[in-house]
């Protein structure tokens, strides 16, 4: 049954994609994007630390987050997940 539950949760970035795409279309300007750009196809997980020290940690807390490469000038950005999500009914 936990099995079923977990399931359920999962979101495929194909079932969302065209849907990601509308909403940073219409963000584009607000978001300071002046070149046209690609959705990379799949999500990524930036990791981050809580507290500031010179070892390294394997695994820990990450943010969920797409990604857009620019077409003209390659620069990557990155926006979290959930701020996209909020405007996609799944």
């Amino acid at each position: 049954m936990n099995t079923e539950k977990a399931q359920d949760k999962v979101i495929k970035f194909s079932d969302i994609k065209e849907e990601i795409t509308k909403v940073l279309n219409s963000r584009s300007k607000k978001m300071g994007i002046k070149e046209s750009v690609t959705l990379f196809d799949g999500f990524v997980r930036q990791p981050f630390n809580p507290e500031l020290s010179s070892t390294y940690v394997i695994g820990g807390p990450t943010v969920p987050m797409i990604m857009l490469v620019g077409n003209e000038t390659g620069q990557v950005y990155f926006f979290a997940l959930k701020a996209v999500l909020d405007n996609i009914t799944l």
